[in-house]
């Protein structure tokens, strides 16, 4: 059976500048993602949204907690090393 679906999280930023790092530095992971999944990341004011779309057989559906997973560990990494930064 096939399962057809969106995941969004919306994550608070302290500026849009912050936004614009994060989106640069995670961009680059959400290339290849496994087949049925696409992302989008985008900055809206000092708000970073992630989208993930599956289209993918329901065997798969562990496919699509791992990727979100791995992008919030992606940026836990980042939003620490802006915290140390001092930004």
């Amino acid at each position: 059976m096939r399962v057809k679906g969106k995941v969004t999280l919306s994550i608070v930023m302290k500026s849009f500048e912050d936004c614009q790092t994060a989106l640069l530095s995670l961009l680059p992971d959400e290339g290849d993602l496994p087949p049925g999944l696409t992302s989008s990341i985008k900055c809206v004011g000092n708000q970073l949204i992630y989208e993930l779309n599956y289209d993918i057989d329901s065997e798969k559906l562990l496919s699509i907690y791992n990727t979100v997973d791995d992008f919030i560990r992606n940026l836990r990494i980042l939003m620490d090393s802006l915290s140390i930064s001092g930004r």
